[in-house]
């Protein structure tokens, strides 16, 4: 059923009666993925031309780093307030909008001439993609009967993880035969294809009774963040006890304080504390950020150890790395079965571990293609076990009219998961490396140093993916032969007395 705005808004969508589910609801998750996966594909794009750009832009690790957490670390800042000014305003439009600007910005980042210019078009990226990316999942919820809605979640999902492990290919692509400003060439045509059929397909909807926005906590949530992000990046070079590094965490700390405190007194806070008093909610959120926290630090590793240590070129780095796609999609097609038989908690703690598995065993398997091929398999059939599962418990523990905001809070800890990730893991691989750097790659001591490098880069992605899956399996619900497998969480659901009638407890939509 369709929601709609306050009467008199110009903006209204006009009511359609409920007849049933929407009959262009598999052509509207067509075009909401398309969305998401290009915005997704944006965050380990630029992996397969890092070289190239350390020699185009005079660069190292951490100016990299800033490149790639650029977009990753603003489209998590931003999502917050993008998702309560979606659920304000109107999902489609804040979707087409932030389609628009993302566009926009991939033309700038085509002709940067410098990693100022590069870093400053890709924060734009990031904050377009926060607009877009909260509407895709709330548009979703609002169009799909109860019956379909996990189906059409663990495709929107597996779009997700699809687009982490699909950048390196793209980018791999274009890199080998252009120059690496090409990558960006890719978001061209998505973008017009979407914001034309978006504009066609996508329903409006929106919260009937907004909240008020609320800039100060969103600001002081974003310094929290940025810092945290920055200390960890700059740990690479300067060392983690270093001056600027404790500084910058000592922000991130002050900052987060004073945002909860803030939050807390605000009557309408970007954070819903009730939803983080829950476990279920705690527990999908965390899994959530930890998967994506060493999914992202092991592909920022890989690609380069591909080209560096194994003398890789960029394409087949990018083609590499494919199979995780693939093992994606085919963990994606065996959730929904264990989550019905053993919950959200047993679904997303098996993913996990499956996941930290596989990147463990691209530190601890023997050098050869071999090893990155089983870590790979492993790791992705373990992304695609645990994420519909998560997303569906989030999106569960909310009423249909605030999905905007709840979807905007799930995305900002997978993005800041993969900021972090990037930052985290990239950091133990810098101080792997030490002096050696990457412009002596042919030398095999430099190689050599390499390889230890990635592998305890590795090593700490595995235990962050392994944290998520303790907190998973003891904070998400197991199987209650609720028909839904476990995956809506145990806690009983809010008032929904001023939405509408919820479909997930009711008969679906155009039944008796």
């Amino acid at each position: 059923m369709q929601e709609t705005a306050p009467q008199g808004a110009p903006w209204a969508p006009t009511p359609r009666a409920d007849t049933g589910p929407d009959p262009r609801r598999w052509w509207i998750l067509a075009v909401l993925s398309l969305a998401l996966f290009v915005i997704i594909l944006n965050n380990g794009l630029l992996n397969v031309a890092l070289p190239q750009l350390m020699r185009d832009l005079g660069t190292g690790v951490r100016g990299t780093q800033w490149i790639v957490d650029g977009y990753a670390l603003v489209f998590a800042a931003s999502l917050l307030t993008a998702g309560t000014l979606s659920d304000r305003y109107g999902r489609k439009r804040a979707t087409l909008l932030g389609a628009a600007l993302f566009g926009a910005a991939s033309l700038v980042a085509i002709t940067a001439s410098g990693a100022g210019q590069l870093i400053a078009a890709r924060a734009v990226m990031g904050l377009a993609a926060a607009f877009v990316m909260p509407g895709t999942l709330s548009i979703l919820v609002d169009v799909f009967p109860k019956e379909e809605r996990a189906w059409a979640i663990g495709v929107w999902g597996s779009t997700s993880a699809l687009g982490v492990a699909a950048g390196p290919i793209v980018g791999g692509a274009l890199v080998s035969h252009y120059w690496w400003g090409s990558v960006f060439l890719v978001n061209l045509l998505p973008v017009v294809v979407v914001l034309v059929a978006g504009a066609l397909l996508l329903p409006e909807s929106s919260d009937p009774t907004p909240r008020r926005s609320d800039p100060v906590g969103a600001l002081l949530g974003a310094t929290a963040m940025a810092s945290l992000v920055y200390g960890a990046i700059h740990a690479a070079g300067d060392g983690w006890t270093s001056a600027p590094v404790l500084a910058a965490l000592a922000c991130a700390a002050g900052a987060a304080a004073v945002f909860v405190r803030w939050e807390r007194r605000h009557p309408s806070p970007v954070v819903d504390f009730a939803l983080l008093r829950k476990p279920a909610f705690l527990g999908a959120g965390a899994g959530n950020m930890l998967l994506f926290m060493g999914l992202a630090g092991t592909l920022f590793v890989l690609t380069q150890r591909l080209q560096f240590a194994m003398g890789y070129g960029p394409l087949k780095a990018g083609l590499a790395v494919a199979p995780l796609a693939l093992a994606v999609g085919a963990g994606s097609a065996l959730s929904p079965g264990l989550a019905r038989r053993a919950g959200a908690r047993g679904a997303v703690s098996a993913g996990l571990l499956v996941c930290s598995a596989g990147v463990l065993a691209l530190a601890e398997l023997p050098g050869g293609y071999l090893s990155v091929l089983t870590g790979l398999v492993l790791a992705g059939t373990g992304v695609g076990l645990a994420l519909a599962p998560v997303t569906d418990t989030v999106m569960g523990l909310v009423p249909a009219r605030r999905s905007g905001n709840a979807a905007a809070l799930n995305d900002t800890l997978q993005e800041l998961g993969n900021a972090l990730g990037v930052a985290v893991v990239g950091t133990v691989l810098a101080r792997g490396l030490g002096g050696a750097g990457h412009a002596s790659a042919h030398d095999p001591a430099v190689r050599g140093a390499l390889d230890g490098a990635s592998g305890s880069a590795f090593r700490v992605a595995a235990c962050v993916v392994a944290v998520g899956a303790v907190l998973a399996a003891f904070l998400l619900p197991g199987p209650h032969g609720d028909g839904t497998g476990g995956i809506r969480a145990a806690e009983p659901p809010e008032d929904r007395s001023d939405d509408r009638p919820d479909d997930r407890a009711a008969p679906a939509r155009g039944g008796a």
